[in-house]
């Protein structure tokens, strides 16, 4: 399975400091919407991520907290606003699916 995009994992560590990976081939995909509530209407948006794990390195993981956005982006931040300010996203959830034709993982952030 091809799949086209490139995206930047920032793991984050105890210590707030961060580390960069590049990953090729996995599949990015963004929505757009809107929660209806009581109080009014407010933006429901998402990103999900499909990463195979043959796209990753050896000791590859993914948490909620780390960071990513689509593209190589070559920033080594220091704080979690410089991530924010070149538009990545927080991993709100990650699993993992070590089984079947396909192991990988799957991610999502807002």
């Amino acid at each position: 399975m091809m799949l086209p995009h490139t995206i930047t994992l920032w793991n984050r560590a105890d210590d707030e400091t961060y580390t960069r990976v590049v990953i090729d081939g996995v599949l990015w995909e963004e929505s757009r919407g809107v929660q209806l509530r009581k109080n009014g209407v407010s933006a429901d948006n998402g990103i999900f991520v499909t990463i195979p794990f043959e796209s990753t390195p050896g000791s590859f993981v993914v948490r909620p907290q780390d960071f990513m956005a689509k593209g190589n982006i070559s920033l080594e931040p220091k704080t979690a606003k410089d991530l924010l300010a070149v538009g990545a996203v927080i991993v709100s959830a990650a699993d993992k699916f070590d089984f079947g034709s396909l192991p990988h993982w799957e991610v999502t952030g807002k």
